[in-house]
């Protein structure tokens, strides 16, 4: 799934695109973790999740930014670790993370841009656009 490309207007140049990919999983004791390719422009990073990461994501995001609650895959108990969920879970939260840099194309809430560590990687205007708009009275 392509991220949408930033524009700026003939004035500026468009930001390059964004994209977060889920490219696999790993046991880690009892839980799982999601691994993610980060893209912007040139700069590409891996970062690692748990679900409960995600959850964590998601209800602020709610709180925050009114984001749909539904949006989110569910939380499950029970085989929590199988193969196949884990599979399921690792194509829905990428489809998660897809919708949430489509709704947000020009400017990232900070806890989106912090989850996904553009803080660590690029100076991108995605992120200082949302931090100069939150300064602002």
């Amino acid at each position: 799934m392509a991220a949408a490309a930033l524009s700026f207007g003939p004035e500026r140049e468009a930001e390059p695109a964004k994209e977060a990919r889920v490219v696999g999983s790993e046991l880690v004791d009892t839980y799982t973790v999601y691994i993610i390719q980060v893209t912007d422009g040139n700069h590409e990073w891996t970062i690692k999740h748990r679900y409960s990461d995600f959850h964590d994501l998601h209800e602020k995001l709610v709180a925050e930014r009114k984001i749909d609650r539904t949006l989110l895959p569910p939380k499950k108990i029970i085989g929590k670790n199988s193969r196949s969920l884990v599979e399921k879970r690792e194509k829905d939260l990428e489809v998660y993370l897809q919708t949430l840099l489509a709704t947000f194309p020009d400017v990232a809430p900070r806890v989106l841009a912090h989850f996904l560590h553009f803080h660590f990687y690029v100076s991108s205007l995605w992120v200082l656009n949302f931090e100069e708009k939150q300064t602002r009275p």
